[in-house]
């Protein structure tokens, strides 16, 4: 891993180290699987459950030294409501106010009731 042109790490991550969360399972009595996907996706398997995650940390090692890690900034994607279509579609219906007020009622009898409960 490189430090960018100011001389940090990227991301936050430490000059020295990177700690990654590695899911470790048996396969079968004889076979671990280890596997990370942060930074990169790395999956390994061993005979035994440290056999699997010392190949992941070698492994992880080769990868990440052969690489670059980058801190990409994207700018989050303006999605329009998916509700906004709907929007006011009823507003000139002539039962409108009847469904208002049958609603309105009916959360004052669940008001009474979870009052008197």
């Amino acid at each position: 891993m490189s430090a960018d042109a100011s001389g940090t790490a990227p991301c936050g991550q430490g000059e020295n180290v990177i700690q990654v969360t590695v899911f470790v399972e048996q396969l079968d009595e004889q076979t671990y699987r280890a596997e990370t996907t942060q930074p990169i996706t790395l999956v390994t398997e061993g005979r035994t459950r440290d056999e699997a995650i010392e190949q992941l940390r070698v492994l992880a090692q080769q990868r990440l030294t052969a690489g670059e890690m980058v801190c990409l900034e994207i700018p989050a994607v303006a999605l329009p409501h998916p509700w906004v279509p709907f929007a006011g579609l009823w507003k000139d219906h002539p039962d409108l106010d009847a469904v208002l007020e049958h609603i309105a009622e009916a959360r004052r009898h669940l008001d009474v009731a979870e009052s008197e409960a």
